[in-house]
């Protein structure tokens, strides 16, 4: 039975090919409503065979299109492959990678991944039985220079009609790849965003540096903290590093030098602000959280003149730029370590995971708070709203250019060429 199917299959695609069932050709009247129908369908990567996930979603256009057909309407339904795009270029340089590291087994370069794939394709949708007007089918590249010059045509004409403007951006980028990183490029973290900061740069006030900054002598040396709630550097009373993080100190410009994190570091110069931009970042030196404890520091908007870097075990180096500035009036873990180590230097070390989460929603909820419900106390800005002022507050500290704004992606985001990405300032 299941062979006499399959042959009743195969004698039926004959017939729709020899009659040409799906071809659509335009007619010497205009159509009246419902006499026409046309179905598309998002084009597949080609990057590998089709799957029945694609089957699934064609089926709903294939079937509605077969339906007006029998109704008697002109139908049209086209197929187009997508040959562009990471997930393609992902998939040939896994391909090259592997064909470097393990060999080619068939002895001859490997080209054209793309149009093998697609007539892999063709003929798997043939089989199923598409009801396609094949004569429509493209590819979206220049190997297919009608619809190149449509997609080209329809740019200039939006852009002609001021619906789209050519301009910097801030996307997910993956420096490997060298271009931004879409959510079909990723391997992880798709709907990831940039999540933008606020970088307060925290001077260090000692001449001459110390003897392990010494590479940075003769510039301006920035312990760059990012945070989320400038409105509240009126109280800072220190800032925080972790004892064992590795840091770099990182040239900005001429002038000026950045410790932070190397990751933060790559961030900042895909954001422009390095002296080798959209490139791996110039590093001085290295160092390690202890080489930076007891710094003292000149930083915007506090009530001291000079406050000092100190330890804090919990400080995150994969958020941020791994210098916290402490606030321990809006954060009760700032207020908590700050104790611990005027009072009890080693207990800090002896906290379980039962503190740090009692910590941390303490922290949620009063930041909320102060956000929401909160009164400035002191500054320029008191008896005013939290909420109203923290704009302000942001533009008057860039403007002064005691700070930056800088973007990390909100949670770690991989491509599938492997590399973590960034945030990078990209023209479109």
């Amino acid at each position: 039975m299941l062979h006499r199917l399959l042959e009743i299959e195969v004698e039926a695609r004959k017939w729709w090919e020899d009659e040409g069932v799906f071809l659509s050709e335009s007619r010497k009247y205009p159509p009246k409503p419902g006499e026409k129908f046309f179905a598309t369908f998002p084009f597949p990567y080609m990057n590998g065979y089709l799957r029945i996930g694609h089957a699934f979603s064609l089926s709903k256009a294939d079937f509605a299109s077969a339906y007006h057909r029998l109704r008697g309407a002109n139908v049209l339904l086209p197929f187009g492959f997508h040959c562009t795009g990471m997930t393609n270029k992902a998939s040939a340089d896994k391909l090259s990678r592997e064909i470097q590291q393990f060999g080619n087994p068939h002895g001859e370069d490997v080209e054209g991944g793309c149009e093998f794939w697609w007539r892999v394709a063709v003929e798997d949708l043939r089989a199923y039985g598409l009801g396609c007007d094949w004569r429509r089918s493209f590819v979206t590249t220049d190997v297919n220079p009608f619809f190149d010059a449509f997609v080209r045509w329809q740019m200039r004409k939006l852009k002609s009609m001021g619906k789209i403007v050519k301009d910097l951006r801030y996307t997910i980028f993956s420096p490997f790849d060298g271009q931004p990183c879409a959510d079909r490029d990723r391997a992880s973290g798709e709907g990831v965003q940039p999540q933008e900061y606020t970088l307060i740069k925290m001077e260090v006030a000692v001449k001459p540096l110390p003897l392990k900054l010494g590479p940075s002598e003769g510039k301006r040396v920035f312990l760059a903290a990012a945070t989320l709630r400038p409105e509240t550097m009126y109280g800072q009373t220190n800032a925080w590093v972790l004892p064992d993080g590795r840091y770099g100190a990182y040239e900005i410009s001429e002038t000026d030098v950045f410790i932070v994190t190397e990751r933060a570091a790559l961030n900042l110069a895909y954001q422009n602000f390095s002296k080798t931009p959209q490139k791996k970042p110039s590093c001085l030196v290295e160092l390690t959280g202890c080489d930076l404890i007891g710094l003292p520091l000149r930083s915007p908007m506090a009530a001291k003149k000079i406050i000092y870097a100190l330890p804090m075990l919990t400080v995150l180096a994969n958020k941020g730029t791994g210098i916290v500035t402490s606030v321990p009036s809006d954060a009760p873990d700032d207020y908590m370590a700050l104790q611990d180590l005027i009072s009890k230097p080693d207990v800090r070390a002896k906290y379980g995971q039962k503190d740090k989460e009692y910590l941390a929603e303490a922290k949620r909820l009063t930041y909320l708070k102060g956000f929401t419900e909160g009164t400035m106390l002191i500054g320029e800005f008191a008896g005013r709203k939290v909420q109203e002022i923290k704009p302000i507050i942001k533009t008057k500290l860039v403007e002064s250019g005691e700070a930056i704004l800088y973007r990390e992606p909100e949670k770690p985001v991989m491509s599938r060429s492997g590399d973590e990405c960034v945030v990078a300032l990209t023209d479109q």
